[in-house]
């Protein structure tokens, strides 16, 4: 397949367009920066104009069979929230309506899961409110705390609307696009998972409490990207991917102990030993999480973080 990937310079952006050429498909990448020595071809373009990804569908020969659009501001901190929220809504209109005039096939969209519940806000502080129920999945109700998490739900929203023929039909000749958007927690690199192994103090509620400490290691996150490129799905999906277990050094019985008890659904999560419910990922899109810092730990024999009695 001939697919474009915005943001191909960023963290998740790299790894992804290295599994994809590993699968044999055919890659050309766009972003804001420049980054030396990368394996494919790069256009240097903002999506702020709405013609970048169009260039970009030329350095593949006038078209493209998917699009990956991972550039977006990465967070609610980065800049005013007004700018979040406006430059995120303009790259996201942008890349999907390039691709759905240009007749491309599948679309797989970046997003967070704070377009389900609170992270880092605007101001710095950490949303420390519970989860309304447990587990936490695809199905979980939007209720974003942020302009970040904001700007995604409503991409989704777009991508619902514009995969349904019904009401965004492309012409007979022309299939309706497809797209997959992939909610997916904080993203960890080796050297973060690596310091996540071997933590070894016990975690406050406020350091992602709010997201039940989710996290995704970054390849783990790249091969979602490419199996969502691959798997034969139709409409607009939304999926969940996510470690099985928190990203800090405690079992899931001692952190439903210390925070989650009274939560609608920890019975659930205490017998998968799990507040993640992945299901869909797997059942959808064969994906399952493989670079797991509990599974880490016990190979190394480092033991979990044991809270005193009443804490």
């Amino acid at each position: 397949m001939k697919i474009v990937v915005t943001g191909c310079n960023g963290r998740l952006g790299q790894a992804s367009c290295e599994q994809l050429l590993a699968a044999g498909h055919v890659v050309a990448g766009i972003d804001a920066v420049a980054a030396a020595g990368r394996p494919h071809k790069v256009i240097i373009d903002t999506l702020l104009d709405p013609f970048a990804l169009h260039r970009a569908f030329d350095a593949l020969g006038g078209s493209a069979d998917a699009v990956v659009h991972l550039a977006n501001h990465t967070n609610s901190m980065v800049a005013p929230p007004e700018v979040v929220l406006r430059e995120n809504g303009m790259m996201n209109t942008s890349v999907f309506m390039a691709a759905w005039q240009a007749g491309v096939a599948r679309v797989i969209f970046a997003s967070s899961i704070q377009a389900m519940m609170g992270g880092v806000e605007a101001d710095g502080q950490q949303n420390q409110r519970l989860p309304s129920r447990l587990p936490i999945d695809e199905t979980y109700p939007g209720g974003p705390t942020n302009v970040y998490g904001l700007s995604k739900i409503l991409a989704e929203r777009s991508l619902d609307l514009l995969c349904d023929p019904a009401r965004f039909p492309r012409g007979d000749s022309v299939p309706p696009m497809t797209a997959v958007s992939l909610r997916v927690p904080f993203i960890q690199p080796p050297k973060g998972f690596e310091m996540g192994v071997v933590r070894n103090v016990l975690t406050d509620f406020i350091w992602g409490g709010a997201e039940c400490y989710a996290y995704i290691a970054r390849d783990d996150a790249a091969e979602a990207v490419r199996l969502a490129v691959e798997a034969p799905t139709s409409g607009h999906e939304v999926v969940w991917c996510a470690a099985p277990d928190p990203r800090i050094p405690e079992t899931i019985p001692q952190l439903v102990q210390r925070f989650y008890r009274d939560v609608p659904g920890v019975e659930e999560c205490l017998r998968r030993d799990s507040l993640m419910n992945c299901d869909k990922a797997e059942r959808m899109l064969g994906w399952r999480a493989t670079r797991v810092m509990r599974d880490e730990r016990a190979r190394r024999g480092i033991p979990p973080v044991v809270a005193p009695a009443g804490a």
